[in-house]
């Protein structure tokens, strides 16, 4: 779930990065993972959260705080890159 955020970020990161001449070879990371991510989140789910929440519904839920979690800190991180750089 949570990787699914992720090749939005590294698209906007890649294309960043562009902008400001960055070579090709400068922002592989950010163009790859803006496609690899979102298979790697499907493979994510698929193998290991379905499967462990099957076994034990339970799970579910500490899954989900989790995930909340992460995007909650996220968010700050990107408020405060926001502030850092001047983009309100």
């Amino acid at each position: 779930m949570i990787e699914l955020t992720a090749p939005g970020r590294s698209a906007h990161t890649a294309q960043g990065l562009r902008r400001i001449g960055l070579s090709g070879s400068e922002r592989r990371y950010f163009d790859l993972h803006a496609v690899l991510d979102v298979k790697h989140s499907r493979d994510w789910n698929d193998e290991a959260i379905v499967p462990l929440v099957a076994e034990d519904p339970r799970r579910a839920t500490a899954m989900a705080e989790g995930a909340l979690i992460r995007l909650q800190c996220g968010e700050r991180c990107f408020e405060r890159y926001r502030a850092h750089f001047g983009l309100g």
